[in-house]
């Protein structure tokens, strides 16, 4: 039936040479919601590695195993920028694999399990080693796991510009993704938080307590990558097949060079890497702020991931809203303004003597608020800058003749990855700087250095927010541009089909 996603053959898939060529794509039933949330759904395993290793990772390492908070900064910043350069090598395969079930599909089926295993092993790391060992240990897990993260993360991303062609419908797949990000993160943040790391189960310092959570956690993991491959495998049909050719070495740096030259491409990217600065820096140091600058309890702290699940259903909404009110520029400045005044109120508040101590409902009901917003604003800014990268597939198509979803989407986890090493590092100098590298409890640190920490971050985050919008202000694609290429690329197939 018309508007009906085609059954696939009953062998599950199509053999390689009789998938669809680049006019069956353009004929695809309408993409169903639920479709698209299966879609999403996977990026629910993203969004709980980032969040676990955001919030936990320098805290468990360095307050738990016993590490100096700049070791694991350190090797949380090169194992970013290492493991960056794995993402365009994924992306080029998956662009011209050819296979019974597409591009994308075998590399998001592969890595469900292996994922899942590797995360739990970075999280119960041996006991009795040397610091340096336990070190190298750690490197070597976050190095394989963000490494396995690409097999996913990569033709995952790159589908939704294949999944659908419409300027707006993309921004809502992809604000499907961003919201099972967010959901999926912040709901196992607060489980860690309510279940496995309360003052009933001994706090934030047991270190048995993060090996269990991490069971659960990597659980998740492996069933949202596998309902993400099972509930989009229907459209394999109507995805892009690459053409039969003879690949080399040479022909691929070509057109690597040749895609990669696209100025809309970097300047979507400068936008999303001075995100993943901020988000690098603020995860590093949230935990630190809410336990030490704030004096947050456990309990206190468990209810702040329920706002940014809150924030995540606001966000899904008012984001393709004001993306489809102001365009995805616009919107994009105006999110990043508001970002940047939301990230910087409270602190400045309390260096400045303007809030109550520490202890109080008002000071908790302010960062709550302040979690939610910041949330909703860092989700919504990211799915503009994703659907603006995906708008990238058909300027890039018009200027190559190629499509190259998944090199243009490696770019981005590459400058995401890369640049949020670099905030993770600034969290860790900042924290050094502020007399917090060793192991301290709350209550060890004196009141000058807090607010040593805070005037740190509040003009970095000004800077780079600031950044990030100077690079979408001369973002040049808009949807009247994305129409015209649209019509360039239809042109084009029906001038070949003559």
């Amino acid at each position: 039936m018309a508007g009906q996603d085609r059954a696939i053959p009953a062998d599950g898939g199509q053999d390689a040479t009789a998938l669809p060529d680049d006019a069956a794509w353009t004929k695809a039933p309408p993409l169903r919601f639920g479709t698209m949330l299966f879609y999403g759904l996977g990026s629910a395993s993203n969004g709980i590695k980032n969040r676990s290793i955001s919030t936990f990772l320098l805290l468990f390492y360095s307050q738990v195993v016993g590490l100096p908070a700049t070791w694991v900064g350190s090797a949380l910043a090169i194992t970013l920028i290492l493991d960056g350069l794995f993402d365009p090598v994924i992306g080029q395969i998956s662009d011209n694999f050819r296979s019974r079930w597409g591009r994308r599909h075998p590399f998001i089926y592969f890595s469900a399990i292996p994922y899942a295993i590797i995360f739990v092993l970075l999280w119960t790391p041996p006991t009795g080693w040397s610091p340096e060992a336990l070190l190298a240990y750690m490197t070597v897990c976050i190095v394989l796991l963000r490494s396995i993260d690409t097999f996913f993360e990569v033709p995952a991303s790159a589908m939704s510009a294949e999944l659908t062609s419409d300027y707006h419908q993309r921004t809502m797949l992809i604000a499907c993704r961003y919201f099972f990000t967010f959901a999926g993160g912040l709901t196992m943040i607060w489980i860690a938080y309510k279940f496995f790391l309360s003052d009933a189960e001994g706090g934030l310092f047991v270190r048995a307590s993060y090996g269990q959570y991490a069971l659960l956690a990597g659980t998740a993991i492996a069933l949202a990558i596998l309902g993400c491959a099972m509930g989009t495998h229907h459209r394999i049909p109507w995805l892009r097949q690459p053409p039969a050719r003879k690949l080399t070495i040479g022909l691929l740096f070509k057109e690597l060079a040749q895609t990669l030259a696209n100025r809309s491409l970097w300047l979507a990217n400068a936008a999303g890497l001075f995100t993943a600065i901020a988000t690098g820096m603020v995860g590093g140091l949230a935990t630190y702020f809410q336990v030490y600058f704030w004096e947050l309890t456990p309990d206190q702290l468990s209810y702040l991931p329920i706002a940014g699940m809150i924030a995540a259903l606001l966000g899904i909404v008012i984001g393709p809203w004001i993306t489809r009110w102001l365009g995805k520029k616009k919107g994009g400045i105006a999110m990043f303004a508001a970002l940047m005044i939301v990230s910087i109120t409270p602190i400045s508040l309390r260096l400045a003597g303007l809030l109550p101590e520490n202890g109080t409902q008002f000071v908790f009901v302010l960062l709550f608020f302040e979690a939610l917003l910041i949330a909703m604003l860092t989700l919504m800014t990211s799915m503009a800058i994703t659907s603006m990268i995906a708008d990238v597939a058909e300027d890039s198509e018009v200027k190559t003749g190629r499509r190259s979803e998944g090199l243009l989407f490696s770019v981005d986890n590459v400058l995401k990855k890369s640049t949020a090493g670099v905030g993770v590092f600034a969290a860790s100098l900042i924290l050094a700087a502020a007399g917090l590298s060793g192991q301290v409890r709350p209550g060890e640190i004196s009141e000058a250095a807090l607010h040593q920490m805070g005037f740190y971050f509040v003009p970095a985050i000004i800077l780079i927010y600031g950044g990030a919008i100077i690079s979408l202000l001369v973002f040049p694609l808009d949807e009247d541009t994305h129409k015209a290429n649209l019509e360039t690329l239809r042109a084009r197939k029906d001038g070949g089909a003559d």
